[in-house]
């Protein structure tokens, strides 16, 4: 008996593919907003859409400390061989200093870890990830907050639950609010508290609040990650961290993600760093061979040029004067964009609720509008926000303030 040889395979039919299983996802809101914005071609429009710092002429330059840390590498640098899971030592041991304080006794004592991440969301996927292997099930998030922050955490197959956080009628902070809700946390869950500049309200923690929060999370055994992505926004290098060492103190343990991205403009760069503090250093030993298994399994090997320009910049005492007198210039922009346009707003509107904008911090502020008020004011004025109502302070201009509050202000 002989088998027929086949030569030819059987005609598959389109449906076949094995791509046919998958059903599109959602579109990105944000991105697609910033599509829009470009697809508009009325010369008159405005985008308070996009997360990025703006100069007076809309642009996001290069800051010419970072420029000039670029040369010095360039001129200097020999290979382009990895530099192992943990990263540039030297941009580590900056941003531990940066955290916890230089010469911090929790670094001397080995209980601290730091792992160079590809930007803050790679930080974010490391400390969820631990999280995870910790025994975390559910993971506190503020209501409202950075959309990627639920987003990482279900894709770790966690759950994720709110707690109050912004007093909508006053735009300032509901502690009592968001005291209550955390206790409403099982011990072991995990929490997402931000650190200065709050995303998207721009409202934050006093440094009081930042120690009752800390005693609470202790209290309560909870396994909190600090979210620092916009250290320097607020009020300065060492005032914004004092809130974050003041809950430390108080809580004795953290997960910390820490971003560069926007206090050093290195956003395509991808400069993030994993940190954590413990109260043993075994604790900690053991937790850095999970951290170190995340990234092998997902990344590999984190990015090196970002990390090196940081740590160029903070190591060079010159570098280091003009990044900070750079950084000083973007906060105070943005501060008195914050107070110019509030003040419009309350003469426009006659709402006090509109003047809390001059009082919050950092890129953002969340306006209360309605979705339908908000598509209205993009297809009537082309003023582009997402349906949350927050707004890039960071992407006004002074010249145009006086329209976009009258746009705001037929909505309000």
């Amino acid at each position: 008996m002989h088998r027929v040889r086949r030569d030819f395979p059987e005609e598959r039919t389109s449906d076949m593919s094995q791509f046919s299983t998958l059903t599109p996802m959602p579109a990105d809101a944000l991105l697609g907003l910033m599509a829009a914005y470009r697809e508009d071609m009325r010369a008159e429009k405005f985008d308070l859409g996009v997360g990025v710092y703006k100069n007076d002429k809309g642009e996001t330059p290069v800051m010419s400390a970072v420029a000039k840390a670029e040369a010095l590498i360039l001129e200097s640098q020999t290979t382009k061989v990895y530099e192992g899971p943990r990263g540039n030592p030297d941009y580590c041991a900056a941003i531990e200093a940066f955290v916890f304080g230089e010469g911090a006794p929790a670094i001397t004592e080995g209980r601290t870890l730091s792992f160079t991440a590809p930007g803050g969301c790679g930080a974010l996927f490391l400390g969820t990830g631990l999280m995870s292997r910790m025994g975390v099930k559910t993971v506190w998030v503020s209501n409202p907050t950075w959309p990627n922050h639920p987003n990482v955490v279900r894709f770790m197959g966690l759950d994720v639950a709110e707690y109050p956080y912004a007093d909508p009628e006053t735009g300032e902070l509901d502690l009592a609010a968001m005291m209550a809700g955390i206790d409403k946390a099982e011990r072991g869950d995990g929490i997402i508290i931000q650190g200065p500049c709050h995303n998207p309200t721009g409202i934050d923690l006093t440094v009081d609040d930042w120690k009752a929060v800390g005693e609470l999370v202790k209290k309560k055994g909870l396994i909190a990650m600090l979210d620092v992505a916009y250290h320097g926004f607020a009020k300065g290098l060492d005032e914004d961290v004092k809130g974050v060492r003041a809950f430390i103190d108080a809580a004795g343990e953290a997960l910390i993600s820490y971003s560069c991205s926007k206090n050093f403009g290195l956003y395509r760069e991808r400069a993030g760093c994993f940190l954590a503090v413990g109260e043993t250093a075994d604790g900690i030993a053991a937790a850095s061979t999970h951290v170190a298994a995340l990234a092998r399994a997902s990344y590999s090997m984190p990015p090196a040029h970002g990390a090196a320009i940081v740590a160029t910049i903070l190591n060079n005492a010159e570098l280091r004067a003009e990044w900070e007198a750079e950084l000083t210039q973007m906060r105070e922009r943005m501060i008195s964009l914050r107070k110019a346009l509030a003040d419009v707003l309350v003469e426009k509107t006659g709402s006090n609720r509109l003047g809390a904008v001059a009082n919050q911090n950092g890129m953002f502020s969340q306006l209360p509008l309605s979705k339908d008020g908000i598509t209205a004011m993009r297809e009537k004025s082309g003023l582009y926000m997402p349906n949350s109502g927050r707004i890039n302070i960071a992407g006004l201009n002074l010249n145009d303030i006086p329209t976009i509050a009258d746009i705001i202000a037929s909505e309000a």
